[in-house]
């Protein structure tokens, strides 16, 4: 018997004890869910199996279900800054739709917030009530959890200068983890969630009490630029790259005449360079290998190595185990 038989017998056996522990729970499991269409660039394959938590209690006792030895987790926020394989997800994909918030204080000014609440959501909540300080926010594409996880950032600001706590439950033993903001190692698109296996269920954000007009008016401001230099009609996943020191990824792209730059249905973007976008029905593989070409070409006429913001995610032939990173991501949380 081949390692490869070998691996998909293991894996076998693990979603069928799913299958058995999510009856027995009560647990609604899809098989072979596609998960390409919950993402936004909208490519990649199935998952093994898909379940949707709609609250943190949910998203908690489905993490307690699918603790059987070796069998890979991934959970899914919004899906941006991400691109899954086409050959899918090997294991358990948890869609993270829980969005509660509670505010406390007189203004309500410390917010706990379920790791699944969309960041626009949450942006427009706070300027309903004229508290300011998550502005940025609204062009984050994706959750609570995900933008944390990153330490997503906008306009000159990240997650970290409103980040007050996180709150993550560590799927293998099913402890409940709590974090300080210096606990969490923030650095720039960095977080010690990227490196770990918890999952982040919930984050403590602060705000200040602010003009409402104002308020409203910055929001409005930063919809408007990100509509007219982002390719917000085209499949995308976000931004492709990091931006190295003292420099800026999609300037690079630009000046290698990278843009409209395509492989099969994949294409730099024309409006911004730092974005890749997809035909209909596109492929992921695609994807990467206009990504890699653009890092290829950059590396060699600049000398700047460009680092992927965007996750892949999946089987992409890869040999680790099932190729499915255990993670909180976004895609990504």
């Amino acid at each position: 018997m081949t390692a490869a038989a070998t691996s998909d017998d293991r894996l076998g056996d693990a979603l069928a004890s799913l299958d058995r522990l999510a009856d027995e729970r009560g647990v609604s499991l899809e098989r072979d869910a596609p998960i390409g269409p919950l993402t936004t660039l909208r490519v990649g394959g199935p998952a093994d199996r898909l379940a949707t938590a709609n609250s943190t209690g949910e998203l908690r006792e489905v993490l307690d279900v699918a603790r059987i030895p070796s069998l890979p987790v991934f959970i899914l926020g919004k899906g941006s800054d991400l691109a899954v394989a086409d050959a899918g997800i090997r294991g358990l994909v948890i869609r993270n739709r829980a969005d509660e918030m509670h505010g406390s204080g007189d203004p309500p000014t410390r917010w706990v917030i379920a790791s699944g609440a969309p960041m626009a959501m949450v942006v427009k909540r706070f300027t309903a009530l004229a508290l300011t300080g998550l502005e940025f926010g609204i062009s984050i594409p994706g959750t609570v959890g995900g933008a944390v996880w990153a330490n997503a950032g906008a306009h000159g600001r990240e997650m970290r200068d409103v980040v007050r706590g996180v709150e993550t439950v560590d799927p293998g033993d099913g402890a409940t983890r709590s974090f300080d903001l210096d606990a969490c190692e923030f650095g720039y698109r960095e977080s010690r969630f990227k490196h770990s296996p918890e999952v982040i269920t919930e984050a403590v954000i602060e705000v200040s009490p602010g003009d409402g007009a104002a308020i409203a008016a910055q929001v409005d401001e930063y919809q408007a630029h990100r509509r007219q230099t982002q390719p917000l009609a085209d499949q995308n996943a976000g931004s492709v790259f990091r931006n190295p020191p003292g420099d800026h990824a999609g300037r690079l792209i630009d000046m290698a005449g990278l843009k409209g730059f395509r492989i099969g249905s994949a294409e730099v973007s024309r409006l911004h360079a730092n974005f890749i976008v997809s035909d209909r029905s596109g492929r992921a593989a695609d994807v990467r290998r206009v990504g890699d070409h653009v890092r290829a070409e950059v590396a060699g006429r600049f000398g700047v190595e460009l680092a992927y913001e965007i996750e892949f995610v999946g089987d992409w032939g890869g040999d680790g185990q099932w190729a499915t990173p255990t993670s909180s991501l976004e895609g990504a949380p």
